[in-house]
């Protein structure tokens, strides 16, 4: 086999490091909004644990922080943009290093990595740690009670009082998504100011139990077991002695539902 012209080459080095500029811009990206995803979720629950003049003023602090930050960010961006137009070297240093992650990124036998490489999922630490989705909901139902509706707070509260586990409104919040619930503002409640909670009828109800299996049949003391398979003939009830003297059962098959039983107790005169 001939080696590859340099035309070749160039457009196989061209093609690996748009590929891997690419790969770079995704990642890079994909990471960006895992951590904006963080950040506010971690933002909102902190709001959401306090309501009406705390919840203000945490919002306050909120703003003022973005304020901030914006300044801090609006100087940080003119320095740099400052700084490479007076040493415009750092340019091609900057351009250098990305060529150099780009070929790394572009490797074909780096494999598919653009679906491979995003992070696994950390597992469930905290309260939640080791619980099943019906046991989330069945647990969040519970914790309700006769409520239809209470705030994120106070099932907090609860929630740490019956599990012995401390829980925050975070974790109660994450436990109402995994369980298919939706938290919402404005959930009121006796005697507290409204604020950030679930309501009872946006909870899916637990997967019910399967039933046990259908009864084969009822055997009566003193009776044979029957062997043979059931028919529709009609048998005559089942009567026998009950618990104590001049007392007496009866033990009626149901048309409807082979499977039930009714059982009459009477006395008998001596």
């Amino acid at each position: 086999m001939s080696a590859p012209t340099s035309a070749q080459w160039l457009r196989a080095a061209a093609a690996r490091i748009a590929t891997g500029s690419e790969i770079l811009a995704r990642e890079r990206t994909a990471r960006l909004v895992k951590w904006v995803r963080s950040v506010w979720q971690r933002t909102m629950g902190w709001l959401g644990e306090a309501s009406g003049i705390a919840w203000a003023v945490r919002l306050a602090v909120l703003l003022g922080a973005a304020w901030v930050l914006r300044k801090i960010a609006l100087g940080l961006a003119g320095a740099v943009a400052r700084r490479l137009e007076a040493t415009p070297s750092l340019m091609w240093i900057a351009l250098a290093l990305w060529l150099i992650a780009a070929w790394r990124a572009g490797n074909p036998k780096r494999g598919p990595a653009p679906a491979a490489a995003e992070e696994p999922e950390p597992e469930t630490e905290g309260p939640l740690a080791g619980l099943t989705v019906d046991e989330i909901r069945a647990l969040l139902i519970d914790i309700l009670g006769p409520d239809p509706q209470a705030h994120l707070k106070v099932l907090a509260e609860r929630l740490t009082e019956a599990t012995r586990q401390p829980w925050e409104a975070a974790d109660v919040r994450a436990a109402v998504e995994r369980a298919g619930g939706r938290v919402e503002k404005g959930v009121r409640m006796p005697g507290r100011t409204p604020s950030t909670g679930v309501r009872r009828k946006t909870l899916p109800d637990p997967s019910p139990t399967p039933p046990p299996p259908p009864v084969e049949g009822v055997v009566v003391a003193g009776q044979e077991p029957s062997t043979g398979a059931a028919t529709a003939t009609p048998t005559a009830p089942a009567t026998a002695d009950g618990e104590g003297p001049g007392k007496r059962f009866t033990i009626l098959d149901d048309p409807a539902d082979p499977a039930r039983h009714t059982v009459i107790n009477h006395k008998i005169s001596t």
